[in-house]
């Protein structure tokens, strides 16, 4: 009796030590998690007026995936994630002419809402760290962790007709299990 008594304590100790051991057993690894997303805004889009009034503004909108597997640093741990830290985000927006104006943009995150909207973005003022609101880069990094993959969703107003390529950055640590 006092033998199969202490077998499974001894069972119970390894157990939760398996636990323990896998949760030490982490790597984390530093990288940038880049999407690019090509906007074509045509004069044949949907008008509207913007906050100063310009009549030739237009509406676009763009959807786009950004998924864990496409970045080669985290790629052969993409079944081990334990969790995703997103820590800041830099967009730059590239393709914009000389008196080109993206008079608005907003990125959206599907199941996770608006994470910034910035205004009057030219070709000399094209990249900027947007204001996000706390926790939001956190519920990202959560869907990201949950899903391996996110969403993006880059809509706004355009002063005309454009092509631009709306870039984001987004500076991460994964922590992967070892086993």
């Amino acid at each position: 009796m006092k033998t199969n008594l202490i077998c499974l304590f001894a069972l119970i100790v390894v157990f939760t030590g398996c636990d323990k051991i896998k949760d030490s057993a982490t790597i984390p690894i530093s990288t940038k998690l880049v999407t690019n997303i090509p906007v074509v805004v045509l004069s044949q889009a949907k008008k509207s007026f913007d906050q100063i009034g310009v009549v030739n503004a237009i509406i676009f909108t763009k959807t786009q995936d950004l998924t864990l597997a496409s970045n080669a640093d985290i790629e052969p741990y993409i079944a081990r994630i334990k969790e995703v830290d997103l820590n800041s985000l830099v967009v730059t927006i590239t393709g914009l002419s000389e008196g080109q104006t993206i008079n608005s943009v907003s990125l959206d995150v599907t199941g996770v809402g608006n994470i910034f909207t910035q205004t009057n973005i030219t070709m000399s003022n094209n990249s900027f760290t947007p204001v996000i609101a706390a926790g939001t880069l956190d519920m990202v990094a959560a869907k990201l962790t949950d899903d391996k993959k996110i969403t993006l969703t880059v809509s706004g107003i355009a002063s005309g007709a454009m092509s631009f390529t709306v870039s984001l950055n987004f500076d991460a640590i994964i922590i992967a299990y070892l086993l």
